[in-house]
């Protein structure tokens, strides 16, 4: 399945299959969101599967946005198709669930 990211009113979307192959799409985007905002919300509750490629981007987009004083909300830890992946890799931190939809 192919992966697109929604901008939805301010909270980006990953839909599809974010793994290997769409993984560079997914960093390069966010990487230039992290460049021009302060705060950034990523949904991934319509996420199909992940790879361990997909949870290693997930971890330098966290990093990044720590190390520049960003605020990162990542939704989705209900999705159950990548709980167990994100627990695994011991990044399930990365999830937020007090991002305030206005």
């Amino acid at each position: 399945m192919n992966l697109e990211i929604i901008n939805n009113k301010g909270v980006f979307e990953i839909h599809g299959d974010f793994v290997n192959e769409h993984t560079n799409r997914v960093a390069t985007y966010f990487n230039r969101l992290l460049d021009r905002y302060y705060e950034i919300v990523i949904c991934l509750e319509h996420v199909k599967q992940v790879d361990e490629t997909a949870i290693n981007v997930m971890r330098f987009i966290a990093s990044k946005a720590k190390r520049r004083g960003k605020t990162l909300f990542v939704l989705g830890n209900e999705n159950k198709r990548i709980h167990d992946q994100f627990n695994k890799a011991n990044l399930i931190s990365v999830f937020r669930n007090d991002y305030d939809f206005k």
